[in-house]
């Protein structure tokens, strides 16, 4: 019997750690695709005093 249980705890313990990593994964990736469109759009802007 524990045995079984054992077995139903590190299985679930591991779908959870699972679905955990990765939603970590999803906003950290959301979180780099942001910082890179915000430096794009700063290199994109036209910057008077560098053409002078």
């Amino acid at each position: 019997m524990q045995e079984i249980e054992r077995f139903f705890s590190n299985f679930f313990s591991g779908i959870i750690n699972r679905f955990k990593y990765s939603a970590m994964d999803a906003a950290d990736r959301k979180m780099r695709e942001t910082i890179d469109e915000q430096v794009e759009q700063r290199r994109q802007k036209p910057k008077p005093k560098d053409e002078e």
